[in-house]
């Protein structure tokens, strides 16, 4: 797991399984904190999951989705920033705290 820290805004730091997260991976689970204390968790996707994903059915549904150009850190907190301002609790699913 390594986290990357937020230095403004609400959002204290991201979360990702390094062990999930390979250079052959078209989509990655990341868990965001908020400097209030909550976690939501997301999906980021790149175009080439949802290809993917089309190539073998008709249709493609999935909650909490965000689309990114790719998996880079850039690309990921752009993502949470976007989700950030529109809405964490219409785009992420709270997480229960984790005692640390």
């Amino acid at each position: 797991m390594r986290s990357l820290d937020m230095k403004d805004g609400p959002i204290a730091s991201v979360l990702i399984a390094d062990e999930l997260a390979s250079s052959q991976s078209d989509s990655l689970d990341v868990v965001v904190r908020l400097k209030d204390g909550r976690r939501f968790g997301l999906t980021l996707f790149t175009l080439e999951h949802l290809r993917r994903q089309l190539d073998q059915a008709l249709c493609f549904v999935t909650p909490r989705m965000l689309l990114v150009r790719n998996l880079s850190d850039e690309a990921i907190l752009d993502a949470v920033r976007s989700a950030m301002s529109q809405d964490f609790e219409r785009l992420g699913v709270l997480q229960p705290l984790i005692n640390q």
